[in-house]
């Protein structure tokens, strides 16, 4: 069930991130996240799970400016069964990581994270998509208390986590908005997602092939003081399933007379809130 909806659907593949300080960072994303090394070149460090495809890109820079364009909220690692998501519960606690807070969101249940820099880290897995609640395109989420038992004792302290699933992807992206109707009419009407759910408040859902959601947007935080250091995003890359919808989307961006740019990482664009992303088939 998982991976369908993310081999057959536009989905976000890889999140670049600015770091300030890469081995304090690289000891947190390979020693207590569980990723390893798929490369390293001048200006970043690749990490993967499987061994051959990025997930993760960190990038160095100690000048990081003060902004109040916090463009990021968390990005989610979707972990094949609630099985392996007990398995890290018990490597959080046995290696007294600090948790950031917990919710079953009734698609899925999920833990919450903070790396060194401040980025927000959602690590999950979905409940099987027979229990989700539909209404044609609308899926029913909410955030309700997390069921820490009942994960916890899904697998037994004999069953180690040493490192994330081979089968771990980005499960989707939730980014920081300040003008939501701008973002949701990009990513909806441009990029081509489908809106989800847009019951909570300042929040808009969206995935493709009637996922819960690949990518959230929400404007909670906007206008935040900008003498606070907010973390940065340097980008991130939306694979598309097909030659149609890709040149679906680049139609859109001529349309819409949105400029782009041709490179060897994909089409390069920008969002209403001058985020950079890469276009990949």
């Amino acid at each position: 069930m998982t991976y369908y909806y993310h081999q057959d659907a536009i989905h976000i593949s890889r999140v670049d991130l600015n770091v300030k300080n890469l081995n304090e960072s690289l000891d947190f994303y390979l020693n207590k996240l569980g990723f390893s090394i798929l490369k390293q070149e001048k200006d970043f460090v690749s990490l993967t799970v499987d061994h051959q495809n990025e997930i993760l890109r960190l990038y160095e820079n100690k000048k990081i400016s003060k902004s109040n364009n916090m463009n990021i909220y968390h990005f989610a690692l979707l972990l094949p069964n609630r099985k392996t998501l007990s398995k890290f519960l018990h490597h959080l606690i046995i290696n007294q990581i600090e948790i950031d807070g917990a919710a079953d969101h009734k698609v899925s249940e999920a833990i919450y994270l903070r790396d060194p820099n401040g980025f927000g880290i959602e690590v999950a897995c979905d409940r099987d998509d027979q229990e989700w609640q539909k209404d044609n395109e609308h899926i029913e989420m909410d955030t309700k208390p997390f069921d820490y038992k009942g994960v916890y004792y899904e697998t037994d302290e004999t069953e180690i986590f040493a490192n994330l699933p081979e089968t771990t992807v980005i499960g989707h992206l939730h980014l920081q908005v300040n003008d939501l109707q701008k973002a949701k009419d990009f990513y909806n009407k441009i990029i081509g997602f489908k809106i989800t759910n847009e019951e909570i408040y300042e929040a808009v859902f969206m995935s493709d092939k009637n996922y819960h959601h690949h990518l959230a947007i929400n404007s909670w935080f906007k206008n935040k003081n900008a003498e606070v250091d907010q973390p940065q995003m340097k980008s991130f890359t939306i694979n598309y399933p097909s030659c149609e919808k890709y040149l679906n989307t680049l139609n859109n961006l001529k349309k819409a007379q949105i400029e782009y740019q041709e490179t060897s990482e994909g089409i390069f664009i920008k969002d209403p809130e001058n985020t950079s992303i890469y276009l990949k088939i």
